[in-house]
């Protein structure tokens, strides 16, 4: 238990709040001034019809400043949380989690509030609240009950709004155990206070949760408890005491003990507050089986020893609610009927707690724990929502207020069954109580404890019978009466007394007037027979008060033979109104015998308040004239008045007897006559009882279904207006037609299309003029309310060009039956218009695309086509469909895929445009060079979704590049290669010219014809033309003097073929004359070329040298020179270039096609080679 504790202070208190009808205005009330922040749990149930859904989830959600949600199965309790109960459900918490079980039982045995509190209380101990709220019943006060017992605080609505019901608050505020009765409105600021205060003297407790100054100051709480209420708790465990006192200091928020005591003192209604909080009320039914087990063998062997035995007797001391009675009733019967035996049962159940009594003697229990099904069907009966025993074993039980530790006990007991009650007490108190019990019971009485309690020190009172039950068999043994405590009393009839005071005058004339014509001492006594007044001193000759406990009845105070004559007389006058004389009634008094009138007569004009006079008159001496007995001897007085007295006796005793028959008679024929009309009352009462619970069951959940329709009528009318001024203010042409098309409603905007007017309501759509070009409404509305589908159609108004979307769907009422159907008119005009301006835009924007000689293309964040144009198809050599199948990357070199896709993820991530060039790679295996341009698209979003590209293919461009960069590296090597020409003849012209004037004409004249050769490769551009022997010629110029030898058909070449061959020839020469047979005075060059016949005529030039330095073989690296020959010719023009190496001299063949791009064959002029 400690361990529920403490973690049910680390979760918050929780807080059960029970309500029914009217409670709906009571919840808004109180979450409306609870603030958000508080930390604590609420779980709301409510009675709620389980054929209606609930909307106090809704509801409360918008009043409340925390969130409100309907309580699941499994869900735990959340600070800071409404929790509510939905309809047709039982709900319990369990380790702070929620319980659901549907449905809810019948209307009849439906306690939900009671339900939930007893759950809460148990699962939560000291940390739960129960608030009960309006409604009509009693749910709740059971539950409040025991919230209580476990240590929780409990509340109850005091001021009730105009919806509310006050029959389940005032029900809870009298079972006497709720700590505020208040406003609903000061609820939560009470609960805060509450909070706050548990967290201030959380560090004043012991280990075991019990304040150390409430210990310390316990003996001075009892002594007041004690003076106010008459009940000593001093003899009570120490714990036991001080937990409830400490309970009622948390709900009074007192700080210290002291101040608690004032308080005690000043206020009376707190000692019984406190008295009803110590009362522990802990049972149920067959608690501890086993231990019942052996009670039942044990009763049984009473029976089998007590075969004559008329009747059984059993005392339930400390009973509480009775269910340890009934449980008894039931054994003792089972055992009695298994028996077949006739035997009268009293079992005789008292507790301090006289609430505790009145709940037993009802017998009304919802919780039957421990009672079998079989045992609940045979023994009980179901009514009211709780389970009442049947007349067999009601009749069996008498409850009774009694206190075992001060009032006298029960005798001629076989049985006394008190469990669990000694533990709570100290030794003391605990041997006066089985003194006590031993004293009650018969020899061979059983005594039936609790498992935690024994008779150790007491076993010369008592045996053990079944250790294991706890059952234990008096011992023969003086059955001493037990020494009882004097309590401390209070005088008798203080009010009567007090008013007999007050109207002392009156009362006083009123006696003297009865008594004028007697004169005698008398007494005043009321309908009890208490003393409350007397003549005087004389009249204490008329009394001998008995031994014991001082007592104010006049008949434990008269002398023992005035005693029959004065009750007989005091009887008489009470049932007939009428004074009463007795006379002759002797009695000895002073030493003399004395013979009085007994006068008992009612005193008139007190108020009601039934007091009467007994008046003693003596009447004289008894002195009578001797006579004589039988034998002659004279009799004494004495003798004489013996036998006076005796007559008078037996006359009284003979009208006694009378009397007593007579009203024995009566009260047969009354009883039997009271007996016929209780049944009959009782039977009327029980159905009447049922009716009318029933009927507040039924008006509960009126009052609660009522105020949540009147919530909903207001929502309702909230969404009416907010409805219609959404069909006011739409653009959406509605209408709303019946099965047979008749119009229940529409928006303004239906105006424009069907010519309609206010009044046209519920006329058929038909008969109206529509302006649609239309004509098969009926038939559509038919097909859907036939197939249950939408229908979507476009339309046009005549003459109008507007067009319309129209979609007709079914109309579900709010139970989901089909009740006509919707038909709804979206102006679509102004959308028909930009499509088909989109459509034409779209449209141009392809052709121009498609035709474009660019490559478009549109791809995915991921590379992957979605769009491409025919360009694009082309360059790449691959149809759409191929390409959709395809990446971009899949299309890149593999040399150049890797650095140009990290730039394309990069683009894609930042969002901005980018451009490369790279070789695509067609569908044959080739590639071409193309540039793309790419730009990042973004959805709505900002993020980016697709990349479109813009591809041109730049192959001729690339080889234009290629060309000039060649170019320009032929013309470094030719200035080079003219340098070194230069250089070469100009050492030549030295070894050959002996004389500077040579020398200069020499290297002037070979320069000249280089300028010249120059001259002709670069005037290719200016339309010039030159023959394949001119451009020879000039190129080997310089070397005339050399062994040349030029030879073939004239062929003029291409300003273009010609820079070509002339480089050629050019760099044959420069090696020649660097390293061949131009290099030596007695070198030969040959230069010859012919023309194939054919389909493909083709121009073969042949480059052979002799007489030059040996050739050991190909040079080691290739040269410029040779790349420039093999780069423009194979390249240019697809030619082909062998180059063989001799030991003789080089020998070049340069074999072109004679295309019109390279040149043409000169028919040959006459007189020429």
């Amino acid at each position: 238990m400690r361990e529920n504790q403490e973690k049910s202070t680390r979760l918050g208190l929780i807080v059960g709040i029970g309500a029914s009808a009217g409670g709906l205005e009571a919840f808004t009330t109180f979450f409306a001034n609870l603030p958000p922040d508080s930390g604590m749990a609420f779980v709301l149930v409510q009675h709620l019809s389980p054929d209606h859904k609930s909307m106090l989830t809704d509801i409360l959600g918008r009043a409340s400043p925390i969130p409100v949600v309907e309580a699941q199965h499994g869900m735990r309790v959340e600070p800071n949380r409404v929790h509510v109960i939905p309809p047709d459900a039982t709900l319990t918490i369990e380790d702070s989690q929620l319980v659901i079980v549907q449905p809810a039982p019948p209307r009849a045995d439906r306690r939900p509030i009671d339900t939930f509190f007893i759950s809460l209380a148990k699962d939560q101990n000291d940390n739960a609240v129960s608030i009960v709220l309006s409604g009509v019943g009693s749910d709740g006060s059971i539950g409040l009950a025991a919230v209580k017992e476990s240590g929780g605080l409990t509340i109850a609505q005091a001021e009730f709004d105009h919806h509310a019901m006050t029959g389940m608050p005032q029900s809870a505020a009298a079972t006497g155990l709720v700590d505020y009765v208040m406003q609903v409105e000061d609820m939560p600021a009470r609960l805060i206070e509450y909070r706050d205060h548990l967290a201030l003297v959380a560090d004043r407790k012991d280990g075991d949760g019990t304040r150390t100054d409430a210990a310390e100051h316990l003996a001075s709480v009892v002594a007041v408890l004690r003076s106010k209420t008459g009940h000593d708790f001093s003899k009570y465990k120490i714990k036991t005491v001080t937990r409830r006192i400490q309970r009622r200091m948390q709900v009074l928020q007192a700080d210290t003990v002291p101040a608690y005591i004032k308080h005690l003192r000043e206020d009376s209604a707190e000692a019984e507050r406190l008295f009803r909080d110590l009362l522990i009320g802990v049972t149920e039914f067959f608690r501890d089986p086993v231990a019942f087990q052996g009670l039942s063998v044990a009763i049984d062997a009473i029976l089998e020893r007590s075969r004559e035995k008329q009747a059984l007797r059993v005392w339930v001391p400390a009973c509480s609610t009775g269910e340890e009675v009934y449980s008894l009733a039931i054994t003792i019967r089972e055992l009695i009927d298994a028996r077949g035996a006739n035997l009268d049962v009293q079992i005789f159940g008292t507790d301090i707690d006289d609430r505790a009594i009145e709940f037993a003697r009802a017998g009304r229990y919802q919780r039957t724990t421990g009672i079998s099904p079989e045992r609940l069907q045979r023994w009980f009966y179901e009514e009211e929502g709780g389970f009442l025993p049947n007349r067999q074993i009601r009749g069996m039980c008498v409850f009774s207020v009694h206190n075992v530790t001060k009032d006298p006990p029960f005798s001629r007991l076989d049985l006394i069954s008190c469990r669990n009650l000694m533990i709570y007490m100290d030794g003391d108190l605990q041997d006066r109580i089985l003194r006590t019990f031993h004293y009650a019971l018969n020899p061979d009485g059983l005594l039936f404890l609790g498992m935690s309690e024994g008779v150790s020190g007491h076993s010369h009172l008592f045996a053990v019978e079944d250790k294991a039950a706890h059952i234990f068999q008096r011992r023969d043994g003086d059955a001493a009466f037990p020494a009882m405590p004097m309590p401390a009393q209070a005088p008798a009839n203080a009010r009567l007394a007090g008013e007999l005071s007050r109207g002392g005058d009156r009362v006083d004339r009123a006696v003297r007037a009865a008594l004028a014509k007697h004169s005698p001492v008398f007494l005043v006594v009321d309908r009890q027979s208490n003393i409350v007044r007397y003549s005087g001193g004389e009249v204490a000759r008329y009394l001998e008060p008995s031994a014991g406990v001082a007592s104010l009845g006049l008949l434990s105070n008269l002398r023992k033979n005035l005693r029959i004559t004065v009750r007989t007389a005091l009887q008489s006058v009470v049932k007939s109104g009428a004074a009463v004389v007795a006379d002759n009634v002797s009695i000895f008094l002073e030493g003399r015998q004395r013979v009085l009138s007994v006068i008992v007569e009612p005193v008139q004009d007190t108020g009601g308040e039934g007091l009467y006079v007994v008046a003693f008159q003596e009447m004289r001496t008894l002195v009578t004239e001797p006579s004589q007995a039988d034998d002659g001897r004279p009799r004494s007085p004495e003798v004489l008045a013996a036998e006076q007295e005796l007559r008078t006796a037996r006359a009284q005793l003979q009208a006694t007897i009378s009397d007593l028959e007579t009203a024995n008679e009566e009260m047969k024929s009354s009883a039997e006559e009271y007996q016929s009309v209780n049944e009959e009352l009782q039977s009327t009462n029980e159905e009447l009882q049922t009716s009318k619970e029933e009927m507040q069951s039924i008006n509960e959940e009126l009052q609660t279904v009522n105020a949540e329709m009147m919530a909903k009528n207001d929502l309702l009318s909230n969404l009416n207006s907010d409805l219609q001024n959404l069909l006011d203010s739409t653009q959406i042409a509605t209408i709303f037609l019946e099965e047979d098309l008749r119009i229940r409603n529409f928006t303004p905007g239906m105006a424009d299309i069907f010519s309609l007017r206010e009044s046209d309501r519920g006329r058929p759509l038909t008969d109206i003029v529509s302006l649609l070009a239309y004509d098969d409404l009926r038939r559509d509305v038919a097909k859907v309310l036939r197939d249950l589908t939408v229908m979507e159609r476009e339309l046009e108004l005549h003459d109008r060009g507007a067009s319309f979307v129209m979609r007709i769907r079914p109309y579900r009422s709010i139970e989901r039956v089909i009740d006509g159907v919707v038909i709804t008119f979206v102006d679509v005009t102004a959308r028909k218009k930009a499509e088909r301006a989109k459509d034409a835009s779209e449209r141009r924007f392809t052709a121009i695309v498609n035709q474009a000689a660019v490559g478009v293309a549109e791809t995915d964040l991921d590379g992957r086509f979605l769009l491409t144009n025919a360009a694009f198809e082309t360059m790449a050599g691959r149809s759409a469909e191929e390409l959709q199948q395809l990446r971009r990357q899949e299309l890149i070199n593999p040399d150049e895929v890797e650095t140009i896709n990290a730039r394309f993820e990069q683009a894609t991530r930042d969002g901005k445009p980018f451009e490369a060039e790279y070789r695509l790679q067609r569908a044959a295996g080739n590639s071409v060079w193309v540039h793309d341009s790419l730009s990042v698209l973004g959805g709505s979003d900002g993020r980016a979704n697709s990349v479109i590209s813009v591809t041109l293919q730049i192959e001729e461009r690339k080889r234009a590049e290629e060309h000039a960069a060649l170019l320009l590296g032929e013309l470094d090597h030719r200035v080079k290669n003219i340098l070194a020409i230069v250089s070469s003849i100009i050492a030549q012209t030295l070894r050959t010219n002996s004389s500077p004037e040579e020398f200069a004409n020499t290297i002037s004249g070979r320069i000249t014809a280089i300028t010249r050769a120059h001259s002709l490769l670069t005037n290719r551009g200016a339309g010039g033309t030159g023959t394949l022997r001119d451009l020879i010629e000039t190129e080997l110029k310089p070397y005339e003097d050399r062994h040349l030898r030029v030879e073939g058909p004239d062929i003029v070449l291409t300003p273009k073929a010609g820079l070509s061959v002339a480089m050629a020839i050019h760099e044959l020469a420069s090696n020649a004359a660097k390293y061949g047979s131009l290099s030596v005075p007695r070198g030969e060059l040959t230069v010859s070329w012919t023309v194939t016949n054919g389909p493909d005529r083709r121009l073969r030039l042949n480059w052979t040298e002799t007489g030059g330095p040996r050739v050991s073989g190909p040079p080691s690296q290739r040269g410029f020179g040779t790349t420039v020959i093999d780069r423009s010719l194979s390249y240019e023009f697809e030619g082909v270039v062998e180059r063989s190496f001799e030991a003789s001299g080089v020998a070049c063949i340069i074999d072109l096609p004679l295309t019109p791009e390279v040149g043409e064959l000169r028919p040959p002029e006459r007189g020429r080679n």
